[in-house]
């Protein structure tokens, strides 16, 4: 296979779960449809598309399957309103004259946008969220349930830890169905490509024990569905694309028993996505991605949210959305991915989709509001996860506790050119929040920034927006929040906040705790420069 890579591709891909088919009113039309699907997205930058062909859970088909093990078994009564709705929208589209997949696959095509189906590798959604297969009615031994080797298994809405829901698959037949259903909506569908999600749920796919065995077994498995898609591809005459989407560092990939080095070197995926979980992440190292592929054909894209966080935001803001794009484009990526990105539409702020008209290059998300942001996982009850483990895309810095005499070095990524900004006197602001749990009011905290103090009494304080249960700071959850604007402290690129702690009163129980860190950078439209030293008439273009 030639190390070339393509010269042309999309540079932004817009990825679809089938989150419509639970917000749409039943029954859905074919119209409305190829609306969801294809024609939401004109006039934006969106230039690929991706949809979610299959249900979560364990893949049930959306379409007529002729595969009998993979049809659902339904409930006698459903378990939620939107799993009812998905399921009368479901059923009408089974009923439409045309197979409504064909129609949004030629409008895409038409419009000179490549369309890919996808499918989760391992999901573990529950019946409240998701269809259930015939297959697992009938074989619930290919479960993993207890035998699951995964040392985590997080509480469901209810707080309590469910048994694990996942497939085995060192089982040859669980991963023989998933082949059969590859071939099939490859075969059946003149779809451009194929993506598989491994996050859904990375590190849950083999029994203990077997964890080792585990990662041949599945190298072995994505060269076998390589080579499947490439007999589809050659019997009908044109290539067939396949992807991966996978955890958003190379740590955690390895954690979770995702061989990705072995399958860049084996050229196994065209494209890889490393991606937040369920989050929204403005320091994902995308980078060692981008050098893991610059000698294959594998294309690396960035996923940096997942509509949700950061930190205690839901939907996210669009500044923290454009700051996590803006740092993955200035690290070579080539291209956006975006996924699981319905909850602007659901929670009624359609404006915020105007990042669709943004994203897709550096040059229009430069010189906007942006949000960077380093907090703790992104889930909509962050207190049930607090001090408790959960299985994440990549390391997360914070939250972080801070004894005396100890100090956190945060390393927060920047991608404006804030000096360039200050200098065309487009620079709006800079501002620094600060979120702090247990504070006495009588600590010793001293803040420095690339090296250099930036003292603290200068903070405003006020109680934190970002802790739960936090409504008058009674606890001491506060928010200190600094402008930086003239200070020349932040800058383009890598940058480190030190927080040390050297002195607190030694009878309180609960640890200063450093709880989220956001750095807000605002732009002005008109230029202003008054009082700086560039700002005289003979420095005014002429």
């Amino acid at each position: 296979m030639s190390n070339q890579k393509p010269e042309r591709h999309p540079k932004f891909f817009f990825h679809l779960d089938g989150s419509y088919l639970m917000y749409v009113p039943p029954p859905i039309t074919a119209e409305r449809f190829v609306h969801e699907t294809v024609g939401s997205l004109d006039g934006t930058q969106v230039d690929g598309i991706i949809c979610h062909m299959f249900t979560g859970g364990d893949s049930v088909p959306l379409y007529a399957t002729e595969i009998e093990a993979a049809r659902s078994a339904a409930p006698e009564k459903y378990a939620s309103v939107h799993i009812w709705r998905k399921v009368r929208n479901f059923e009408a589209m089974m009923e439409m004259p045309e197979d409504p997949w064909k129609l949004a696959i030629d409008a895409a095509h038409a419009r000179g946008k490549p369309f890919w189906g996808a499918m989760r590798f391992n999901d573990s959604h529950p019946p409240m969220y998701a269809l259930h297969s015939r297959l697992l009615r009938d074989h619930p031994e290919y479960r993993l349930g207890s035998r699951c080797g995964a040392p985590v298994h997080s509480p469901g809405p209810d707080g309590k830890v469910w048994e694990c829901r996942r497939l085995d698959y060192s089982i040859p037949e669980v991963r023989a169905h998933r082949l059969k259903l590859i071939e099939e909506v490859c075969a059946r569908y003149e779809i451009d490509g194929f993506e598989w999600d491994f996050t859904r749920d990375a590190g849950h796919n083999f029994p203990a024990g077997k964890e080792d065995a585990g990662r041949g077994i599945l190298n072995d498995f994505v060269c076998e569905a390589r080579a499947l898609i490439n007999r589809v591809a050659s019997k009908r005459g044109r290539p067939l694309g396949f992807a991966a989407r996978v955890s958003g560092s190379l740590d955690a990939c390895r954690r979770f028993g995702l061989d990705v080095e072995q399958w860049v070197r084996d050229d196994v995926f065209d494209i890889i996505t490393p991606t937040v979980f369920y989050d929204t992440a403005c320091e994902l190292p995308f980078d060692e991605f981008v050098a893991l592929a610059r000698d294959h054909p594998c294309r690396i894209y960035a996923n940096v949210t997942e509509g949700v966080g950061p930190g205690r935001f839901r939907p996210p803001p669009p500044e923290a959305v454009r700051a996590g794009a803006l740092n993955a484009w200035r690290q070579g990526v080539d291209g956006i991915n975006l996924f699981n990105f319905h909850h602007h539409v659901i929670a009624g702020r359609p404006g915020n989709l105007n990042l669709l008209c943004e994203m897709g290059s550096p040059a229009t998300l430069e010189r906007r509001d942006k949000l960077y942001m380093i907090a703790g996982i992104g889930v909509i009850s962050q207190s049930r996860y607090f001090e408790q483990p959960y299985q994440t895309a990549h390391h997360h810095q914070l939250p972080g506790p801070l004894n005396v005499g100890e100090r956190l070095d945060i390393r927060v990524p920047i991608g404006d050119d804030v000096a360039a900004a200050r200098r065309d006197g487009v620079l709006g602001g800079i501002t620094l929040r600060l979120d702090l749990l247990h504070v006495t009011g009588f600590e010793n905290l001293h803040l420095s920034i690339n090296g250099r103090d930036c003292p603290l009494d200068r903070a405003s304080w006020q109680p934190s927006d970002q802790y739960p249960w936090n409504w008058n700071g009674m606890h001491g959850h506060l928010e200190a929040c600094l402008d930086l604007t003239h200070d020349e402290l932040v800058r383009q690129g890598d940058n480190t906040f030190s927080l040390e702690l050297r002195d607190r009163p030694d009878d309180l129980e609960p640890a200063l705790s450093l709880y989220a860190l956001r750095v807000e950078i605002r732009y002005s439209t008109l230029p202003v420069r008054i009082g700086s030293r560039s700002g005289h008439a003979s420095d005014a273009p002429r």
